[in-house]
């Protein structure tokens, strides 16, 4: 049986210890993880087992007795922010001490690191009390839009140079998306490095050889995921984001992809109307984005 980690710390309920992850416990988080309900893993281009091994980012574990009963991991902190990248609590016992215990183990870690704000994407509802409980808020909604198969029509590339990706361009791309997005949403430059190397199709667009724009694109049997487009500010306005996106389409077309899916934040309408010019529509399947500032509430303390 399981023994206690030696410098694990009381934290919250006083019948939960806290202790940091160490490897020796990778097969009993990964159960933890997978045979509960009570179980959240964020959409990302990483896997589980890539988190639980890579150990960049606090993964702590809450104990009752020699048995590990919850875990909590995060992201590593890009412009003082971070998501709830694993949480997890067995289903047999009570939820809200265990989360508790954990959150208010990890809040110093986080203000350490210069955590300034928290994010977590709920894919399933059970998580959304605990989040109020502890003073997240829901901050956006984020939106999925499909398009069948219909050709792009004309657009005009003007002066621009479309091309495949070359792992050179990494930098520069990642420029682009922490200039284009605001946190919580960019992706860091090993993000993206994964990321190219997982897209099935990526592309960017270049005026006088400097890079503008770019997209990545995973594949799926015949269907196909948008799942980045990002246009360097500076540029935006100019067509360069439906230049890609039509690029895009034809390229898939050529494959024989007849379908396509996209998400975007919902306050994010400048990129809905541009999906929508090229036939996306909503499909209804949506997930809300819950977010705390650390500095704001104390952590445990329920939101207003």
């Amino acid at each position: 049986m399981m023994k206690r980690s030696p410098n694990s710390q009381p934290a919250g309920d006083d019948s939960v210890r806290v202790s940091a992850y160490e490897r020796r416990y990778r097969n009993d988080a990964r159960d933890l993880l997978y045979a509960n309900y009570h179980s959240h893993s964020h959409l990302d281009w990483h896997d589980t087992d890539h988190w639980l091994d890579r150990q960049a980012a606090p993964i702590l574990l809450a104990w009752s007795g020699n048995r590990i009963v919850g875990l909590i991991a995060t992201s590593e902190p890009l412009n003082a922010t971070c998501w709830i990248r694993l949480a997890a609590v067995t289903d047999d016992i009570p939820a809200q001490p265990v989360i508790t215990a954990l959150w208010q183990h990890l809040v110093p870690i986080l203000l350490a690191e210069g955590i300034e704000t928290v994010a977590v994407l709920v894919l399933r509802d059970w998580i959304i009390r605990y989040l109020q409980e502890l003073g997240f808020y829901h901050a956006e909604e984020i939106v999925t839009l499909r398009r069948g198969f219909k050709p792009p029509g004309a657009v005009d590339k003007d002066d621009l140079y479309l091309r495949l990706i070359h792992p050179t361009d990494i930098p520069r791309i990642a420029e682009i998306d922490q200039a284009a997005f605001e946190p919580p949403w960019q992706l860091s430059l090993i993000e993206l490095r994964r990321a190219e190397r997982i897209a099935s199709l990526s592309t960017v667009a270049l005026r006088n050889g400097q890079i503008l724009g770019y997209q990545l694109t995973t594949l799926s049997l015949e269907s196909a995921h948008l799942a980045r487009l990002a246009i360097d500010p500076k540029a935006q306005g100019q067509g360069i984001g439906g230049v890609l996106l039509a690029d895009l389409i034809e390229r898939l077309a050529r494959r024989g992809i007849r379908s396509m899916t996209v998400n975007t934040q919902e306050s994010n309408t400048r990129s809905q109307r541009l999906y929508e010019r090229f036939g996306f529509r909503r499909n209804g399947y949506d997930l809300p984005v819950w977010m705390i500032h650390l500095h704001s509430k104390a952590p445990g303390t329920a939101g207003a």
